[in-house]
């Protein structure tokens, strides 16, 4: 019968405490004020994506485009269609004292793309499980509230609600703001 020597033994326990997850990094969630409801909207109607944040980085929401002049006999209100999707960011870090950073991890929709039924006499159909706001791109960045307006990129602000309201920007962000970095998408609370 063999023995281990002293280092053989350090080496084994050392690989079993790296298989098993010791020594790795602490998991980072986001701010103990979540959930949030977070949009993405041209402020002119129509459409609009709605998106509910959790603070482990999961999130589920809802996409729809209203379209009042597409009707038919079963459907006298129209069309309407809709992503009703959830998912995962992961990878989430503290950037600063105002952003972390997120990689879109997971996206799943609950119905099947095309799918069409009628619902209160207007017809639904099922879109793409990536919604409008984040059909595109993986890398995400949340804004936390005070975050000095001058840091944010113009193409964000561009879908901020409160840019059409008064003649004074105010200085800070005054609530959430989820920012799509490929597409400069922003949801905002």
């Amino acid at each position: 019968m063999k023995i281990f020597s002293v280092k053989k033994a350090a080496l084994l326990l050392l690989c079993i405490a790296v298989l098993t997850g010791c020594g790795q990094k602490n998991e980072v969630t986001l701010p103990e004020d979540l959930p949030i409801e977070l949009e993405f909207a041209s402020g002119v109607g129509g459409w609009a994506s709605y998106l509910t944040l959790e603070r482990d980085g999961s999130f589920s929401g809802f996409y729809y485009s209203a379209d009042r002049g597409d009707c038919g006999e079963d459907y006298p209100n129209g069309t309407m269609y809709i992503c009703d999707f959830s998912g995962r960011f992961s990878d989430i870090e503290k950037m600063d004292e105002h952003s972390y950073s997120l990689t879109l991890a997971e996206l799943n929709s609950k119905h099947e793309v095309g799918e069409e039924w009628i619902e209160n006499e207007v017809k639904m159909i099922a879109i793409s499980s990536r919604p409008y706001g984040m059909e595109d791109g993986d890398e995400y960045i949340l804004y936390l509230p005070d975050t000095p307006m001058d840091a944010l990129n113009e193409d964000f602000l561009s879908w901020w609600p409160g840019q059409y309201g008064s003649d004074a920007m105010p200085e800070t962000l005054e609530g959430y703001g989820l920012y799509n970095i490929k597409m400069g998408y922003g949801f905002f609370e």
